[in-house]
């Protein structure tokens, strides 16, 4: 997930027939270097007002599907937008949390994944990516404009993000929100 989320590869989720990305009302956010806008209809596109510019925002149908979705399956697929390549449903159960009302598909899924740790380190590494969602659920006024994002995909990215200030002794508040800040900052100063 960290690999993914700082532009480089992703892993292969075992999604199999599932499609709860595709019909749980996400609005999909495509870069401006993307190919895949030369594959979306424009009328199907707003341009993102919280991105850099260009950024567009794909939304979705009555019945919360992508505008892409077609026949069950993404009409696009090949050409998909980033978003949906590095879209890991398994970030949820990482940051003990579940994707949301409205989303069951995806929170039935969640509900069934299992991990398992190779060593204690990484048992380690994944209850601090929990304690960081939990953190960032619990205290989102202690951050600057008095709020973290209150969606759950965004919430678990940043727990991914910066669990590692939750791997020593816990200090305060101030001290947590100020590491979680400088974490986040380093980690996308890597993506290049």
């Amino acid at each position: 997930m960290r690999s993914a989320l700082a532009g480089g590869p992703g892993m292969q989720v075992a999604c199999g027939d599932c499609v709860g990305c595709c019909t749980s009302s996400y609005f999909i956010k495509i870069r401006v270097h993307e190919e895949a806008l030369r594959h979306i209809p424009p009328a199907q596109l707003i341009d993102s007002p919280r991105d850099p510019p260009g950024t567009r925002l794909m939304g979705y149908d009555a019945q919360g599907h992508c505008p892409m979705f077609r026949d069950g399956g993404c009409s696009i697929y090949s050409h998909r937008p980033d978003t949906c390549r590095t879209y890991d449903c398994r970030v949820f159960t990482a940051a003990g949390m579940d994707a949301g009302d409205g989303r069951d598909v995806i929170n039935e899924r969640v509900a069934r994944w299992r991990f398992e740790y190779p060593d204690a380190d990484d048992a380690r590494e994944q209850r601090a990516v929990r304690a960081a969602a939990a953190f960032l659920r619990q205290h989102p006024v202690r951050f600057p404009s008095g709020h973290v994002p209150s969606r759950a995909a965004d919430i678990a990215v940043l727990a991914v993000k910066s669990y590692p200030v939750f791997m020593g002794a816990a200090g305060s508040h101030e001290d947590t929100v100020a590491g979680i800040i400088e974490a986040c900052r380093k980690f996308d100063q890597q993506r290049g």
